[in-house]
C-alpha cells in the first residue's frame, strides 16, 4: 500500500519527520557513509521507505563494488535505531554511533547484527586506523583500542570538534570553533593520539568568508585530505590535499538541489583516488514514500564521477544498477579552442545540458545535446588560459525520476584545462 491510501495524521507524521531529519542531517552528513576494510567497500546508512502503518524504515546498505550494486544489511525502524557508521580496518566489522548520547554499537558481521557499548556523552565520533580503534569526543576526546569496551581520555578542549584521524598511527584531525565557521578554517592536527595539537589555517581559494558547514576526510597516503566545504545551502565543493591542508586543490562541485528533502552523504575510500559522494531524495506520490539514491564514485579524487542509480521502495532486497552518464569521454582535455562531450554505452532519452564554469562557480559556456545524441563539441577559444569545471544534467521534469526507456536522473561533474 502507497502513503497516498494512509490516513491524513500519518501522512502528516510522515512529511514533517523527513523534514525535521533532512535539516539536521545537512550537518556532520558524511557520518552516515563510511569506507568499509576492502577495497571498493562502502556502508551507507540512510532512510528506506515509509509503509502502510506509517513506519519509518531505515536501513544499513553495503556495497562490494563502489555502489554499483547494494544489499541490504539491516533493517530498522529510523526512530529506534538509525545511526551514523564507521567502518573499522577488519573485514566486516563496522560501528554505529550514536544510538543514543550515551551508547554505540559494534558489529563484526558486516553490519547485520550489533553488540551495544556505552561512552559518556558522545558529540562526534571516528574510526582510528588501526583495528578496533575509535575516538569519541563529548567532554572531552577519548581514544579505545578494544572495540569499545574501554577508554582512554587523550585531551581536553572544548573548543576543538572531531572530524577524522589520518593515515599514520597516532594521527588525528580536529577543527578549531570559533564563532561560525570561517575562511580560513583553523586545522587542529595531533600525531600522538590527540593528546597535544598543532593549529594551522586552511585557506579555500573561491569559497566565502564564512561556511553552512564543512567536512574533512582523510585520503589513503600521509597527509593527504578531502574537504568538502558547503558553499551554499545547495552547493558544494570538494578540495584535495596532499600536505596537510597547506595547499588545497578544487576539484570539483557537487550539488544537492532537486527539493529541500535531500540528503548528501561523501566518504573517501581505501583505495587510492577513491571518493563518494551519494545522494537521497524522497519519491513516490507523497514526499517520504520511499527513497531515491545515486551513488557517484570517483577514481581521480574527486574530479569526475560514475554514478548508480538505486529506487530503495519496500520491495528492495538488493538489486542491480541503473548506471548513468558512466562511459563519458571528454577531449581533448587539455583544449585549445574546442572541447568534446562523448557519451558512450546507452543512448539518452532526454536533453541534456552541459555547463562550463569558472572555480568560483560562475557559468561561462552553456550548450545542449539534443534526445538521442551521443557528442556535443563545445567553442572555448575565447576562455583565458586555465583550470574550468564542467557539469552535466539531463533536463527532465524533476517529478519523474527516470526518462522513458529508463535512463536515471544523474549528474556528472569534472574539471577541463585549457592552454594554448
Amino acid at each position: 500500500m502507497k502513503i497516498k491510501n494512509l490516513r491524513y495524521p500519518i501522512l502528516l507524521s510522515v512529511i514533517c519527520f523527513f523534514q525535521i531529519h533532512s535539516a539536521f542531517s545537512q550537518y556532520y552528513t558524511q557520518r552516515y557513509f563510511t569506507r568499509g576494510a576492502d577495497t571498493a567497500e562502502i556502508y551507507l546508512s540512510c532512510n528506506w521507505y515509509a509503509d502502510a502503518s506509517g513506519i519509518l524504515w531505515h536501513g544499513i546498505f553495503r556495497s562490494a563494488d563502489n555502489g554499483q550494486t547494494l544489499s541490504v544489511q539491516r533493517k530498522t525502524n529510523y526512530l529506534v535505531d538509525g545511526s551514523w557508521v564507521f567502518g573499522d580496518s577488519v573485514s566486516g566489522a563496522l560501528f554505529q554511533a550514536p544510538i543514543h548520547l550515551d551508547t554505540f554499537e559494534i558489529s563484526y558481521d558486516y553490519g547485520v547484527t550489533f553488540e551495544k557499548k556505552y561512552a559518556g556523552n558522545i558529540y562526534e565520533v571516528a574510526a582510528g586506523c588501526m583495528a578496533g580503534e575509535m575516538y569519541i569526543n563529548g567532554y572531552g576526546l577519548y581514544r579505545g583500542t578494544d572495540y569499545g569496551s574501554t577508554f582512554t581520555l587523550q585531551s581536553n578542549n572544548d573548543s576543538l570538534r572531531l572530524q577524522d584521524v589520518g593515515t599514520l598511527p597516532g594521527e588525528v584531525f580536529m577543527y578549531k570553533q570559533d564563532a561560525g565557521i570561517l575562511n580560513p578554517i583553523k586545522l587542529a592536527y595531533s600525531s600522538d593520539y590527540g593528546q597535544t595539537f598543532s593549529i594551522s589555517q586552511v585557506l579555500f581559494p573561491g569559497m566565502p568568508s564564512s561556511f553552512m558547514e564543512f567536512d574533512i576526510h582523510r585520503g589513503t597516503t600521509p597527509g593527504e585530505l578531502y574537504f568538502v566545504i558547503w558553499k551554499t545551502f545547495d552547493t558544494i565543493a570538494i578540495f584535495h590535499s596532499v600536505d596537510y591542508g597547506h595547499t588545497v586543490t578544487l576539484q570539483s562541485y557537487r550539488s544537492k538541489k532537486v527539493n529541500q528533502y535531500d540528503e548528501v552523504f561523501f566518504t573517501a575510500g581505501r583505495t587510492p583516488g577513491s571518493f563518494y559522494f551519494a545522494r537521497s531524495i524522497h519519491c513516490g506520490p507523497y514526499s517520504g514514500d520511499h527513497a531515491c539514491l545515486w551513488i557517484d564514485f570517483s577514481r581521480d579524487y574527486g574530479l569526475t564521477f560514475t554514478s548508480y542509480y538505486h529506487e530503495l521502495d519496500s520491495t528492495y532486497t538488493g538489486v542491480n544498477y541503473n548506471e548513468g552518464l558512466s562511459e563519458l569521454k571528454v577531449f581533448p582535455n587539455p583544449a585549445n579552442d574546442h572541447v568534446t562531450f562523448r557519451i558512450g554505452g546507452k543512448v539518452t532519452d532526454c536533453d541534456t545540458k552541459f555547463i562550463i564554469y569558472d572555480l568560483v562557480g560562475k557559468p561561462i559556456i552553456e550548450g545542449i545535446l539534443q534526445k538521442g545524441q551521443m557528442e556535443i563539441t563545445l567553442d572555448v577559444k575565447n576562455l583565458a588560459v586555465g583550470f574550468y569545471c564542467y557539469k552535466l544534467t539531463p533536463v527532465i521534469n524533476l517529478n519523474s525520476r527516470t526518462g522513458t526507456s529508463g535512463f536515471p536522473l544523474t549528474r556528472v561533474d569534472g574539471k577541463i584545462i585549457i592552454t594554448r
